[in-house]
């Protein structure tokens, strides 16, 4: 995600999903998966293929896209990288 669409007045980052990570914070809206990808993420993992996918599926959802294409885009990588995450 560039800085450029993280600061776009046009997307909406308010969008309710909540999902918690136990040892990192609760994800409730798009804001917090961007907040969780700009700087809980280390710069390796942000240039993996898999979060490049949830970032630009982020970016779609805060434009009015399916909500449910970044939740689901999370969710995978997270059980990919074997974080615990449990839906709220």
């Amino acid at each position: 995600m560039s800085l450029r669409e993280r600061t776009r007045p046009d997307l909406d980052w308010s969008r309710p999903r909540p999902l918690k990570i136990s040892t990192v914070m609760t994800l409730k809206t798009l804001a917090d998966v961007r907040e969780l990808i700009a700087r809980h993420l280390p710069a390796e993992c942000r240039e993996r293929d898999t979060w490049r996918h949830v970032a630009g599926q982020l970016a779609e959802a805060a434009r009015g896209g399916n909500i449910n294409n970044v939740v689901v885009s999370l969710r995978l990588v997270l059980q990919l990288e074997r974080v615990p995450c449990l839906p709220q």
